[in-house]
C-alpha cells in the first residue's frame, strides 16, 4: 500500500472519529440537560425557582453544544486538508460559517447566563 493512501486513510479515520466525539458531547450535554430538567420538574418549585434553574440548565446545554461544535469544525478542516477541490472549500466555508454564528450566539448566551447567575450570587 502506498503512504500516501495509507495517510489518507488515517486521516479519514481521524477525522470521523474527531466528528463521532463531537456528536457525543453534543449528546451527553443534551442527555445531563434532560436529566437536569426532569429533575427540576419533579419538584413543583415557584415559577422563580424554575426561571432560574431553566436558565441554569440552558448555559449547560449551550456550553456541551458549543465544545461539541468546535470538534465538529476541526474535523472538517482537516477533512478539507486531505480533499481540497473546490467544492470541499465552498462546503467547508458554509459548514464553518453556520457553526460559528451558532457559536457566536451561543456563547453569549451562556455567558449571560452567567452573568446572571453571577449577580443572583452577588
Amino acid at each position: 500500500m502506498e503512504i500516501k493512501t495509507l495517510l489518507y486513510q488515517i486521516l479519514e479515520t481521524t477525522v470521523t472519529l474527531i466528528n463521532l466525539f463531537g456528536i457525543m458531547v453534543v449528546f451527553w450535554g443534551f442527555v445531563v440537560a434532560a436529566i437536569a430538567f426532569i429533575r427540576m420538574k419533579r419538584h413543583h418549585h415557584t415559577t422563580i425557582y424554575f426561571l432560574k434553574e431553566a436558565n441554569e440548565i440552558r448555559a449547560v446545554l449551550g456550553t456541551y453544544i458549543l465544545f461539541g461544535l468546535e470538534f465538529m469544525i476541526a474535523g472538517d478542516i482537516i477533512h478539507t486538508f486531505i480533499k481540497p477541490s473546490q467544492q470541499d472549500l465552498i462546503i467547508l466555508a458554509t459548514i464553518v460559517g453556520i457553526r460559528t454564528v451558532i457559536s457566536y450566539f451561543l456563547g453569549r448566551e451562556v455567558d449571560q447566563a452567567q452573568r446572571d447567575e453571577k449577580k443572583k450570587k452577588a
